[in-house]
């Protein structure tokens, strides 16, 4: 009897596991179900523009008269720095160094933080600091930092003032007294021996000269190639005797060396707008000619300017960005996007089925895909839901 009752659980144990099963597949298909509806996303196709840039390293080619000195010792500025000048008005006196001591870098040193503590009383030079602070901590919750020195300087310049305002009006003028009693003290054994520095020619000041003025002029840039670009920029001239140089005219270069399949897209007498990278400074420039690409396939785009003032850090070598023309196409999520053998597709919910559309990429980069508009309805048009999603799709599905 007892055998017999053993030998009656066993189907009770299979009915039992049977219906455990049951209920696990159903658990399961429930699961993929919901899962399948929470990661199907769809997203409307529409038409959008994008700008194209090429980063690049551009060099500037100016009119520039080094102001040159005998002496080599301090120099006392007559007029301020980026300030207008004339012809043959005093720009500076520059006294001897008797001593070979080398006083000329500590007395610019000098002059530099008198007119930083100066400017901090110049009602007109007052920085915003508080929305400059506002502008650093919006960059760190993004989790960038400020990418342009111009920024930077800035920022600096607004801490420079907020800590000024701590500090009295009396002490700030009892720093700015010690340091002028130093740089008297540079100079008192060398009062008779001075030589006093005249503006060669109508144009701006600027008190640093980086010995590329009559090399990278305007009138090189007419016979420019990618070669003798290369050769310019490896003959920078002596600044030993240079107090600084007279910026003239109002024309200026941009040269920017390129690959010659990266430059065939530009069109010459057109006008570019260009990012200078490092001041954050936006300017247009007319494309004035291409040059033959040289036996390393490289040419350079002449870029002129005319009437708009050069990069404020003065800087000969500044990193670019020129915007070329938009591209308009539909924009596709790249995760919503199939190819097979060089042809693209995406799924699209056509009322509650998957269907299939081609799309013709103009352009693939960031994590998106930029399609041409087609007219035919077998590619994707503008206002069709597309589908994304990583789970399996295949035509004619129906969606939940």
């Amino acid at each position: 009897m007892a055998a017999r009752r053993g030998h009656g659980l066993v189907p009770i144990l299979q009915i039992a596991l049977i219906v455990a099963l049951t209920l696990l597949l159903i658990s399961i298909l429930f699961f993929e179900m919901s899962r399948t509806a929470t990661e199907l996303r769809r997203e409307a196709a529409g038409v959008v523009s994008v700008g194209q840039r090429v980063n690049a390293v551009g060099y500037v080619f100016r009119d520039e008269a080094v102001v040159e000195s005998v002496d080599t010792g301090p120099v006392a500025y007559a007029v301020a720095n980026g300030a207008a000048v004339t012809g043959g008005c005093d720009l500076a006196v520059v006294y001897a160094d008797g001593s070979n001591t080398g006083t000329r870098a500590r007395a610019a040193e000098i002059v530099a933080e008198i007119e930083r503590l100066q400017a901090l009383d110049d009602p007109d030079l007052l920085p915003d600091y508080y929305g400059a602070y506002e502008t650093l901590m919006g960059s760190l919750s993004a989790g960038t930092v400020l990418d342009t020195e111009a920024a930077q300087s800035t920022l600096q310049a607004a801490l420079d003032r907020y800590a000024a305002q701590g500090e009295a009006a009396s002490e700030r003028s009892a720093r700015i007294a010690a340091l002028q009693a130093e740089f008297e003290a540079l100079i008192e054994n060398d009062r008779n021996a001075t030589d006093r520095v005249k503006a060669p020619c109508d144009g701006i000041f600027y008190r640093n000269a980086d010995g590329y003025e009559a090399v990278l002029s305007v009138a090189a840039v007419q016979t420019l190639t990618p070669g003798g670009l290369r050769a310019l920029l490896a003959s920078p001239q002596s600044t030993a005797s240079a107090i600084g140089k007279v910026m003239t005219g109002d024309v200026w270069y941009l040269a920017v060396p390129l690959g010659s399949e990266a430059a065939e897209g530009f069109t010459v007498e057109k006008n570019y707008k260009i990012d200078m990278l490092r001041t954050g400074e936006s300017m247009t420039l007319i494309l004035e000619r291409i040059t033959p690409a040289d036996t390393a396939g490289e040419v350079l785009l002449i870029f002129r300017a005319k009437g708009i003032a050069p990069p404020r850090d003065l800087a000969r070598c500044e990193e670019v960005a020129i915007n070329t023309e938009e591209i308009s196409g539909i924009w596709v999520p790249m995760t919503a996007l199939r190819e097979n053998e060089g042809m693209y597709t995406v799924f699209v919910d056509d009322n509650g089925v998957a269907a299939t559309r081609k799309i013709e990429p103009l352009l693939i980069e960031n994590g998106y895909c930029l399609a041409s508009v087609q007219a035919s309805a077998e590619f994707l048009q503008e206002g069709e839901r597309i589908l994304v999603t990583a789970r399996h799709i295949y035509e004619g599905k129906t969606l939940k």
